[in-house]
């Protein structure tokens, strides 16, 4: 019986199957697998840029369900039980955009935001707690409240503002009215300065005809008074929602531009605002109030992009015109919405004529709705060419396509008409049915524009196919 040895004098490995033989006979033990190689850790820094971009991308799934963005939104928080080393890359990650959907779930967050500051001592180095600290945005567009939790929101909202000082973005539900001392907490509070995005701001204008009066734009109101605070704001949106009544809708026909100028200094109008980097402005169904005669008279520089949704379905000229009158010499992008809740109402052959083109000479997308507006003023000059690229309409008309092959001229940069409430019809349908309805005004439009080289395109920005 002879005893298996094996013996390693050198990092090749020997195996004797009979050592106690005369002649005792080895081999070589080649390993079937290879050596592992050691592999270094990867240093923190480069974990957060990976996992900051799963986050990112999750983040930017704009127009999925609530119910997807959900299921997302858990999924992403099962990143903390991957490895202990990744909870502190993680967390601050997942609270750098906090998206919340109901009144229940921002109830939860306000009271853990709330627990931790008082748990925070103050020996720690950093004055802010955590995870309030982590959080720069905040978005509450989805949530809808009902009438009794809107006052719980309020009430969160007042105690949760002083906990976020690194909030950059702040998109609001816009089912509600801050309360002035959720409005004072906002205004107060540390980095209120940094602050970039503030949608879903929901304003009450009071439907009496005294109140619009010079005496009454006198000075601040309360969401002036905020944005004064906020110089390095970028993108704005406010919308009222209020009833107004017809004794206020009278005064559409006053002189805004001779208001604002006040040359005989008889008025008191409001001071304006600071907000040079100001880029997107969205006004929807805002009347004529002291914050909007305080944004006609504050210079914005950076603007870029206007929303405009009037608040009734009368002639809105006086305030669209005196908007672009002062702002729209860099526009780039224009869109104008009609609320669904108001009837689209034809254009009246009394009501001034509102030259789009005209007022915005740098624009390149304009996005139009019913009544749909006079795009230029007649002249007798030159045409003078014009930047536009891309033009939205409801949908399309003989009268708007006359008024539109006239002004092709002007428009050599046009590329694509879209119309945004139009589908084109399946293949295999029908000669007859393509040509009746809607559908034989979208072919007419899209062989009259072929041969000036532009597109014509339905809702979803294709081709018939």
């Amino acid at each position: 019986m002879s005893l298996a040895g094996v013996y390693t004098e050198t990092p090749t490995i020997f195996l004797q199957p009979r050592p106690l033989a005369r002649y005792p006979g080895s081999f070589v033990l080649l390993p079937l697998l290879p050596r592992p190689r050691l592999v270094k850790p990867l240093p923190a820094e480069v974990w957060s840029k990976v996992l900051s971009y799963v986050i990112e991308d999750e983040d930017g799934r704009i127009g999925v369900p609530v119910s997807e963005r959900r299921v997302s939104l858990r999924k992403r928080w099962r990143l903390l039980f991957v490895c202990k080393p990744w909870v502190e890359i993680v967390l601050p990650l997942l609270y750098s955009n906090v998206h919340i959907f109901t009144a229940s779930a921002f109830e939860k967050f306000a009271a853990h935001l709330c627990s931790s500051d008082r748990r925070w001592d103050s020996i720690r180095r950093i004055p802010y707690s955590t995870p309030g600290r982590w959080v720069r945005g905040l978005d509450l567009s989805e949530m809808a409240p009902s009438a009794v939790e809107s006052l719980s929101v309020d009430t969160h909202l007042t105690r949760l503002f002083p906990l976020l000082p690194s909030l950059t973005g702040l998109c609001l539900t816009p089912e509600m009215v801050l309360s002035n001392r959720a409005l004072a907490a906002l205004q107060c509070k540390d980095g209120i300065g940094e602050l970039r995005l503030l949608k879903g701001l929901k304003i009450s204008v009071p439907g009496d005809l005294a109140l619009v009066q010079p005496t009454f734009v006198a000075k601040f109101d309360p969401i002036a008074e905020l944005l004064w605070h906020c110089p390095r704001l970028e993108q704005l949106e406010i919308l009222c929602t209020d009833t107004i009544n017809a004794e206020l809708e009278s005064v559409m026909n006053l002189d805004l531009l001779g208001l604002l100028r006040d040359d005989g200094q008889t008025l008191s109008l409001p001071p304006t605002l600071h907000l040079p980097h100001l880029r997107y402005l969205s006004l929807s169904a805002i009347p004529i109030c002291p914050l909007l005669l305080t944004l006609l008279r504050t210079p914005l520089p950076g603007l870029r992009h206007i929303v405009w949704t009037p608040y009734s379905d009368v002639d809105t000229t006086p305030q669209l015109g005196a908007l672009l009158a002062i702002h729209g010499r860099n526009l780039i992008s224009l869109s104008i919405s009609t609320p669904r809740h108001l009837p689209i109402s034809l254009a009246t052959g009394d009501a001034r004529p509102l030259a789009l083109l005209g007022s915005c000479p740098e624009l390149q997308y304009l996005a139009l709705d019913h009544p749909l507006p006079a795009l230029a003023a007649h002249s007798d000059g030159p045409p003078q060419p014009h930047p536009l690229r891309v033009l939205t309409i409801p949908r399309p008309s003989a009268r708007f396509l006359r008024e539109l092959e006239v002004l092709l001229p002007r428009l050599p940069a046009l590329t694509v008409v879209r119309a945004r409430t139009v589908r084109w019809l399946r293949a295999g349908v029908s000669g007859k049915a393509l040509e009746a309805g809607v559908q034989g005004e979208m072919h007419e439009w899209r062989r009259r524009f072929a041969r000036k080289g532009v597109r014509v395109v339905d809702g979803e920005w294709r081709d018939p196919v």
